[in-house]
């Protein structure tokens, strides 16, 4: 895939004719980091980046608690935080609106970057927070909720377990609430998105219904986590609730389905969310996930890699052979990382922007706010730049994806 060519719609942030006022605002990137020699366009366009070129400044977080108004201050909010940054947007967006779903459990601000930079008041956003957060978080997300009308809280929360049921049952809560709105549901965390609204609409129209979820088989499934129970417990020292394996084997999955996992991070049709909140053998499946460790991992991928359960979009190829492009990372042993792994994730930076920009990845993941915020920065901005101008990049590796379903040929 060829450097994607940013020279004619990338701009300084003071040289943008849209919204002049868009840099006085603080609407994109970070404030802390447009006074210093962040080359943004650099990041963007060479193919190694070291991370000594760009500034290390800690940026000014702003604090859950600032995020919290009262209705009366609604256009404020709006206004304050950037939510009319975007004011255009094509017909081909409004005919194919899109549902988010974006779970987080601190740090509202990096909640809102994320929101902010795919906001569009034609799709539809659900918030899961932990239940476990503190109170300024969700009072933060009930202000978002409350000001920005497509956006709304879960109607049920969970209190989230790393790698237990309860994350796999905050996505279905919010599917519940979301079936109604949708073309296509996005699950989100601590990511950024690398194409704009139009872009993603374009590469979901290539698919024609087809879900993108990941696929592993065999030994890649890692079977220790499903063939003993787990059960949470709770540590005397800390309180805290895990995962603990016992020693009560795990019988098979119902309904003979094969054991594929994937990741918990994907795209899926309405149609698929839809047949996985009312097909009893799904409910089966659900159930049997209960009591293996990150079920959020295995849900998705046996419903749609499954044919005997022909689920809507779902793939019939062999699961590893399928690409997985709704979400970039670099795991630990497969890539170098530019800095620091967590939870075998690289934490990403500026010098690991070429290769995510080289992906054909939709999100990536994982950025935290004060780990060299000047990559988010120039992301945001190159996200804005796309949008206002109206990129969209080369089409021709999705039209080509072997798991798009058929075009549907009038008679």
């Amino acid at each position: 895939m060829p450097p994607i060519s940013l020279d004619a719609h990338f701009q300084p942030l003071n040289k943008i004719i849209v919204n002049d006022v868009l840099p006085i605002k603080g609407w994109v990137g970070f404030s802390d980091l447009k006074s210093v020699n962040c080359n943004c366009k650099r990041a963007l366009r060479q193919a190694r980046v070291r991370n000594s070129w760009y500034p290390v400044k800690t940026i000014q977080q702003i604090p859950d608690s600032s995020f919290v108004v009262d209705r009366a201050s609604c256009i404020q909010f709006r206004k304050m935080f950037g939510y009319y940054r975007y004011d255009e947007v094509t017909q081909e967006e409004l005919n194919f609106p899109i549902a988010f779903i974006i779970l987080f459990h601190r740090d509202f601000h990096q909640v809102h970057l994320l929101l902010r930079a795919i906001y569009h008041p034609h799709n539809v956003y659900c918030l899961v927070p932990d239940a476990k957060s503190r109170s300024d978080l969700l009072a933060a997300a009930r202000s978002a909720a409350m000001c920005l009308p497509n956006v709304f809280l879960v109607s049920h929360l969970e209190n989230v377990t790393y790698k237990g049921f309860s994350r796999l049952m905050a996505d279905i809560h919010c599917m519940r609430d979301l079936i109604r709105h949708l073309h296509r549901t996005f699950q989100r965390g601590t990511f950024r998105v690398s194409v704009t609204n139009l872009e993603m609409v374009r590469i979901f129209k290539t698919f024609r219904g087809a879900n993108d979820i990941e696929g592993m088989t065999g030994l890649r499934a890692l079977p220790s986590r499903f063939r003993k129970k787990y059960r949470l417990f709770r540590n005397q020292t800390s309180g805290d609730l895990k995962m603990t394996m016992t020693n009560i084997d795990h019988p098979p999955p119902p309904h003979k389905l094969k054991i594929v996992k994937g990741s918990a991070y994907n795209s899926y049709s309405r149609a698929f969310i839809n047949f996985v909140l009312t097909d009893d053998r799904v409910r089966s499946l659900l159930q049997w996930t209960r009591d293996i460790l990150s079920p959020d991992e295995y849900f998705w991928a046996m419903v749609n890699h499954n044919p005997s359960l022909r689920a809507p979009g779902g793939y019939n190829g062999i699961p590893s052979n399928k690409p997985h492009l709704a979400t970039f990372a670099i795991w630990k042993d497969e890539n170098a990382c530019a800095t620091v792994f967590v939870r075998e994730i690289c934490i990403l930076s500026p010098a690991d922007i070429p290769l995510l920009l080289n992906t054909h990845a939709l999100f990536a993941n994982k950025f935290y706010l004060h780990h060299h915020p000047s990559a988010l920065h120039c992301l945001d901005q190159m996200i804005f730049n796309r949008t206002v101008s109206g990129y969209v990049g080369d089409m021709d590796f999705y039209r080509d994806l072997k798991f798009a379903l058929p075009a549907v040929v009038d008679d």
